[in-house]
């Protein structure tokens, strides 16, 4: 820095010099042009064209016969010239930018023509014009006059200017001598302070050498240093600790027995490839003086002392850090075991409330078409809305965690948008009647209703915009328009003239579990994730939704979402009941009881030929024996499950010409994704609608496409609880034949789980078939005591204290369906 300091002052120096010399040279020359300036020329010139004026007016006025002419046309001639040159000389442009300057040569300018016009003409005409002649010039003589004046102001302001350009000169010049001496005087008290400071440097650096021999000294970090030869040369207190070493054992030591680097090094005096390709440091075993081994990190830099290569060396004890990340790598793993558990928790729950909701609402629709009375309806229709309002809480549940996990998002296919929005409005339609609200759609696509797009994603918007409408409207209007704006996009709108929405809550109505009254006494029920799971479809598909609202006045819900149009050979047509392959031969593969018969009487009553099996083995015995049109079997079951049964089947050739239909009541997208990735011609959620379930075997049947006619509707059987209608809807017999099995297995469960030490897989499935059962059948508190069994984290028997109690309730309502010779012995 010193260096660039002196270059510096000398550049200065050096500048100022240069302008000294340079001004001093200016002075000289301005001194010079003084001696003869241009302004003496000038009024020289001005005072001879007054003097030419005067003889030229003198011989006008002598002039009196012919002889005379010669002199004054001689005068007139120089005093012409004169003026002419005061016009055109750029010398003289000083004058002319003076405006009465300009003024009197014009004047001049003017006479001097008119004049010239007599002098020029003829002796006679001369003499004749005399007066006139003599007039002209005596009128010439203010204008003269007036330009000898000007000059005289030009050469005094000339002069003026001269002294103030000349005083400037010597002002710069005194400047540029006083800044050259304050320079060199700011020179030497620099040097003198550089001189000073390199005195306080020195022995700074030698209070900076101490304090670091100190800090090497009490260093946390091993530090270490070795010579050429790989001997250590310098040992700290901290290397000390780490090594088990004092410094004078370690001193003279190989490098290499304490830190495993290669000997190559130090001859080569290159640092290992890693370091070069790293942050400088490296993570290396070490040894300590007993043998023992350690974790370091070493950071390892080649200098030089006294003119010889030397090799620093940092060694860090990395043991507590790395046990530290270890701690928080397990942590991290147990979180993610946590979150694995939460989503197989909901997956599970998927299943389990799906399987009972099968049962369920299969037997509503079972008994729905057995002639029930009005009454009866009643409370069909009931059962059917809490059954379903069951399923969409679920629904909800699982697609929020689907989405937060970030599943794959529904395949984009062709669809039918007119009759899905028709379709979702008329299901709908109920609910509208029940709070008096009027439901209308208006729908306008263009050219053709086919597009492209995730239809179940616009389904489940519509589903959940049109139902808060619903909920939160009475005696009302709620109307859908679904308009193709711009393009491929499409807008919906849903607008009700219900309660309203109050301002500060629209930002929040799309958070989750968000409820704008959360009270008690809330007039409608829900599990508040509807708008937050339609704004993340919505946002999945590239829209956007948003809402407008008065309290007291209504809302309006709109989203617009791209939906390309498509050609309508490619939209799929719906498939009714009446469109099932009929005549069919059908192989049900399914181990719960109730979902098995459930099945058999939906498909008896289309007109099916049906064989079921009560598991994956049965199922492949039948495959084995008859040949099939359709094979429809569950995923969850225990030994053979449905995955295995389908690859046996392809495996032993046993339905290569037959589509094999997957059941599950696991609703994840993934799940599903799966199952078809596996080879399933599709996949049937739990619970099944008959709707669904008559356009699968349409679908993927080997029979022809006929009309399918009913069997004839079996008389209903009024009755209140879950186990009458389930006798009702498959009938007494073999309802009470199924009871019977079903006391039997609950009490041969109970025995093996007395005998048994220890939990096993096969007591968690059957536990797991019988919760089933039980949900179906309205045992809750049975089914519960089968599901902790089939959860508990532990494989010695739980207590089965709960199970007893949840027993005894349970046989005591079978007994009066299947007689008294059944006990409660479990």
């Amino acid at each position: 820095m010193h260096r660039w300091l002196f270059t510096g002052a000398a550049v200065v120096l050096i500048l100022l010099a240069v302008q000294a010399v340079r001004l001093g040279k200016d002075v000289q020359s301005r001194i010079e042009a003084l001696s003869s300036a241009a302004t003496d020329n000038l009024q020289w010139t001005l005072s001879q064209a007054e003097v030419d004026y005067l003889k030229y007016r003198l011989a006008a006025m002598q002039t009196k016969h012919a002889d005379d002419l010669v002199r004054l046309r001689r005068q007139f001639d120089i005093y012409y010239s004169r003026i002419a040159t005061f016009r055109e000389s750029a010398f003289y442009s000083g004058i002319r930018d003076n405006k009465e300057g300009e003024l009197s040569l014009e004047r001049l300018h003017r006479g001097m023509k008119a004049q010239a016009g007599l002098i020029d003409a003829s002796d006679e005409t001369l003499l004749s014009s005399l007066d006139e002649l003599r007039e002209m010039v005596v009128a010439d003589g203010n204008d003269v006059r007036d330009l000898a004046l000007i000059g005289v102001a030009l050469q005094a302001e000339t002069a003026g200017d001269e002294r103030v350009q000349l005083h400037d000169l010597f002002l710069n010049l005194a400047i540029v001598v006083i800044t050259l001496t304050a320079a060199l005087t700011l020179t030497a008290l620099m040097i003198l302070l550089l001189f000073r400071r390199g005195q306080k440097l020195a022995a700074l650096q030698a209070r900076e050498a101490a304090r670091t021999e100190a800090m090497v000294t009490s260093s946390l970090d091993a530090i270490l240093m070795a010579d050429e030869a790989g001997r250590i040369t310098a040992f700290n207190g901290a290397a000390e600790e780490i090594f088990d070493y004092s410094a004078q054992e370690a001193i003279g030591l190989p490098f290499e027995d304490l830190v495993p680097v290669k000997s190559e090094m130090f001859t080569d005096k290159q640092l290992p490839s890693e370091l070069r390709e790293t942050d400088g440091r490296i993570r290396m075993t070490a040894r300590r003086k007993s043998g023992e081994t350690l974790p370091v990190e070493v950071s390892l830099t080649m200098s030089r002392s006294n003119g010889n290569e030397v090799l620093v060396s940092y060694v860090r004890d990395i043991s507590r850090r790395l046990r530290a990340e270890e701690d928080l790598r397990r942590a991290r793993d147990d979180a993610l075991a946590g979150e694995k558990a939460k989503d197989k928790l909901l997956t599970v729950m998927s299943h389990e409330m799906r399987t009972p909701l099968t049962g369920i609402l299969g037997s509503l629709d079972i008994l729905d078409d057995l002639t029930p009375s009005s009454e009866q309806r009643k409370f069909l229709q009931a059962m059917r809305v809490s059954g379903e309002l069951l399923l969409h809480h679920v629904n909800d549940v699982l697609e929020l965690s689907r989405l937060e996990a970030g599943a794959e998002p529904e395949a984009v296919a062709p669809f039918d948008l007119a009759d899905l929005v028709a379709s979702t409005c008329d299901s709908l339609q109920a609910a509208a009647g029940k709070n008096g609200n009027e439901l209308s759609v208006f729908c306008s696509l263009g050219a053709t209703d086919c597009v492209l797009g995730r239809s179940r994603y616009v389904q489940q918007v519509l589903l959940n915009l049109i139902g808060n409408a619903l909920k939160f409207t009475r005696d009302g209007a709620v109307s859908v328009d679904v308009m193709r704006t711009s393009g491929d996009t499409i807008e919906f709108s849903v607008a009700d003239t219900g309660q309203g929405i109050a301002a500060d809550d629209l930002e929040r109505i799309f958070d989750e579990f968000i409820m704008l009254d959360p009270s008690y006494k809330r007039g409608s029920e829900g599990t508040g994730l509807g708008l937050a799971i339609s704004q993340r479809l919505v946002r999945t598909m590239g829209g956007e939704i948003t809402c407008e609202s008065e309290p007291g006045e209504g809302s309006l819900f709109t989203f617009a979402v791209p939906l390309p149009p498509s050609d309508l050979q490619q939209c799929p047509q719906r498939i009714g009941q009446e469109q099932s392959r009929s005549g069919q031969k059908l192989l049900i593969i399914e181990d719960n009881d109730i979902n098995r018969l459930l099945l058999e009487k939906m498909l008896g009553d289309f007109g099916h030929d049906v064989t079921s099996m009560s598991g994956g083995e049965d199922g492949l015995k039948a495959l084995r024996t008859e040949t099939f049109d359709l094979v429809i079997t569950d995923i969850s079951m225990p030994d053979i499950d449905g995955m295995e049964v389908l690859r046996r089947a392809r495996e032993e050739h046993l339905a290569d010409d037959t589509n094999i239909v997957a059941l599950t009541a696991h609703a994840a997208e993934d799940d599903h994704s799966r199952i078809l990735n596996a080879g399933f011609a599709e996949v049937l959620t739990k619970p099944i609608d008959r709707d669904a379930l008559a356009g699968t075997i349409a679908r993927h049947g080997r029979g022809g496409l006929d009309a399918t006619k009913a069997a004839p509707p079996v008389p209903a059987h009024p009755g209140d609880s879950d186990i009458e209608q389930f006798v009702n809807a498959i009938g007494p017999d073999k309802a009470k034949h199924f009871l019977v099995e079903f006391c039997s297995d609950v009490r041969k469960l109970s025995d093996q789980l007395e005998q048994s030490e220890e939990l096993t897989e096969r007591h968690r499935q059957e536990a797991h078939r019988l919760a089933g059962s039980a949900a179906v059948l309205g045992l809750l508190e049975l089914r519960a005591s089968m599901l902790q069994l089939e959860e508990a984290n532990t494989k010695v028997v739980p207590e089965l204290y709960g199970l007893r109690t949840a027993w005894r309730s349970a046989d005591g309502m079978l007994r009066h369906y299947i007689g008294t010779g059944h006990q409660a012995d479990a």
